[in-house]
């Protein structure tokens, strides 16, 4: 059992540092930046954006596909911008257990709220530093063999990660079509995951602390001014190690302004 919660808890550090744009300590992705669309108009602005990520993650013991749907309203000026991210995630896929080939659900939720201080403003460049907060909850969910039982037994993982992020973004304008926005995010992330069973046994309701890991994140995308359209695939460049050495990842995302 021991196996099967290390597993699970290492997919589950994947799959929800995947959604917060890394799935190891530092990665390069060609994607929409972490704000988006640059802007701090002369008048005060109130603008909407929609996010959407399709992702793939397989490793030796796994294989996960699923998506992840965000909303960002943003309330901005010539001097200030706020902005919160509320998104949701689902991910679906199989897991390798000494009892045979097990199906592995995640179900999350994610929320980043952001200030935004444009520190050089023009109308063909501007340098945007901004700062916030991470959080998300997570649900995974699996069934195993009931080891005290001929029946079966469902596994609860409920995680809550957390933490301050900060970073910045440029964006480089070209004849009032394009914008080139090259950006750098990093987050000090920490957390915990309670595990629960269905029957429940009091010896396998545990908690675990996750200690604090920095994740940093850098990259460009270009948008489409007129309808803010930012269509990207996504390229992971990220060190290997001994734990991540078998995983491949694929992402591919869409983000539109409404």
């Amino acid at each position: 059992m021991k196996k099967i919660i290390a597993t699970c808890l290492f997919t589950l550090f994947l799959v929800s540092s995947l959604f917060a744009q890394s799935n190891t300590q530092t990665n390069f992705t060609i994607a929409p930046p972490p704000l988006g669309y640059p802007e701090f108009p002369e008048e005060g602005s109130v603008s909407n954006k929609i996010d959407f990520l399709y992702a793939s993650v397989q490793g030796k013991d796994f294989s996960l596909h699923g998506m992840f749907l965000g909303w960002v309203p943003r309330y901005g000026n010539d001097l200030v911008a706020i902005e919160g991210l509320l998104g949701m995630s689902v991910m679906n896929g199989d897991i390798t257990t000494p009892y045979g080939s097990q199906s592995l659900t995640f179900i999350g939720m994610h929320m980043a709220p952001a200030i935004e201080l444009p520190i050089y403003n023009s109308k063909d460049f501007k340098f945007i530093m901004f700062g916030g907060y991470d959080f998300s909850l997570t649900r995974t969910s699996f069934t195993t063999t009931d080891p005290y039982s001929s029946g079966t037994m469902t596994w609860y993982l409920d995680t809550s990660l957390y933490g301050p992020l900060l970073g910045f973004q440029m964006h480089f304008g070209f004849a009032d079509t394009f914008i080139f926005s090259p950006f750098f995010m990093m987050k000090s992330i920490s957390g915990t995951v309670d595990v629960s069973t269905d029957p429940a046994y009091v010896s396998m309701q545990q908690s675990y602390d996750i200690p604090s890991y920095t994740v940093t994140t850098y990259g460009f995308d270009i948008i489409e001014t007129e309808s803010g359209v930012s269509l990207s695939g996504i390229l992971d460049m990220a060190q290997r190690t001994e734990e991540n050495s078998d995983v491949k990842t694929y992402k591919f995302s869409i983000s539109m302004k409404i």
